[in-house]
C-alpha cells in the first residue's frame, strides 16, 4: 500500500512523524509550497490545488491519501468527498475524536482564517461535545512563521500572545490546534500556558484512524518520498530544523495551473 499525505507545506509533517511509527506502508508526502499560506485563499484557489495534487498521487501509484491540512479538510474536502477517485482522510473527524478525549467544555481552537470562517470546528465540536462552547480564532502570522522554522523565540512568542489571549479571556479549559503547522509551536505555546489549559494537537488520533483504516499496510520498513510544488531545498533544509532529524532527498513537482 502507498499512502500520500497532502498539505501546503511543513505542517502536514507533523501527520507524517506520527504515521510513521504505527503504518510500515510506502508514504508519498506532496507540500503545495507554491501556494502556501491556504489560509488566505478562496475556496476555489484551494480546490483546483486540490484536484492537482490528487492527480499527483495517483501519478505515484498512492491508494488513499491523508489531507494533512486543516484548511482543505474544512473548506475543500466536504465539498467533493463523493467524487474522489482515491479514498482521501482529513483532520476533522480525528481532531474532535482528540478533544472528546480531553473532555473540556470550554474549547478553544488557534486555526488558519479559511478554517475560521468555514465554521467547521464550531459545528463539527459542538455536536460531538453537546454542552461545551467553541471559541475559534484565526491566526494568520504562525504559519510563516513555521514555514521560516521560528517555532520558538520572540517573534512566536509575540504572535502566540496575540491569539492566545482573547481565547482566554473567554475561560478556555483546552486548546485545539486546528491546523498542522501549530504542532511545531506546541512547546512553545504550552510554556506560555504554564499548565493552565489542555493542548491538544490532532496528529496522533488522526494517524490512529489512518493505521485503523489501513490495516492491510506493508511491514516496517518502507520509506517515504518528499516531493513539493516550489523551493525543495528550502523545504528540507527547514523540516529538518524543526523536525531534528535529516530527510531524504525532496523533490520538485510543479503543474499549470491553467490545466488544474
Amino acid at each position: 500500500m502507498i499512502i500520500g499525505i497532502y498539505d501546503s507545506g511543513l505542517g502536514g509533517l507533523s501527520v507524517w512523524r506520527e504515521l510513521r511509527q504505527r503504518i510500515g506502508a510506502q508514504l508519498v508526502y506532496f507540500g503545495d509550497t507554491a501556494h502556501l499560506p491556504y489560509g488566505d485563499k478562496s475556496p476555489g484557489q484551494l480546490l483546483e490545488y486540490f484536484r492537482a495534487s490528487l492527480a499527483f498521487f495517483q501519478s505515484r501509484g498512492c491508494h488513499t491519501v491523508v489531507v494533512a491540512c486543516n484548511t482543505t479538510s474544512s473548506v475543500v474536502l466536504p465539498r467533493v468527498q463523493h467524487e474522489l477517485l482515491l479514498p482521501a482522510m482529513g483532520m476533522i473527524e480525528g481532531a474532535v475524536e482528540a478533544v472528546a478525549a480531553v473532555g473540556g467544555q470550554r474549547i478553544g481552537v488557534l486555526a488558519t482564517k479559511a478554517t475560521a470562517a468555514s465554521g467547521v470546528y464550531q459545528r463539527a465540536l459542538e455536536e460531538g461535545l453537546p454542552g461545551s462552547q467553541v471559541f475559534v480564532e484565526p491566526a494568520p502570522r504562525l504559519v510563516p512563521l513555521v514555514e521560516a522554522g521560528l517555532v520558538a523565540g520572540p517573534e512566536a512568542e509575540d504572535a502566540l500572545k496575540q491569539y492566545l489571549a482573547p481565547l482566554l479571556s473567554q475561560g478556555i479549559d483546552s486548546l485545539l490546534l486546528g491546523c498542522t503547522h501549530y504542532s511545531f509551536l506546541a512547546a512553545s505555546i504550552q510554556k506560555l500556558l504554564d499548565g493552565k489549559v489542555q493542548v491538544i494537537d490532532p496528529a496522533p488520533a488522526v494517524a490512529r484512524k489512518v493505521e485503523a483504516a489501513c490495516s492491510k499496510a506493508a511491514p516496517a520498513g518502507a520509506g517515504t518520498e518528499f516531493w513539493v510544488s516550489a523551493q525543495p531545498e528550502k523545504f528540507k533544509a527547514t523540516a529538518e530544523l524543526i523536525l531534528g532529524e535529516e530527510l531524504p532527498l525532496v523533490q520538485l513537482h510543479t503543474w499549470r495551473e491553467e490545466n488544474c
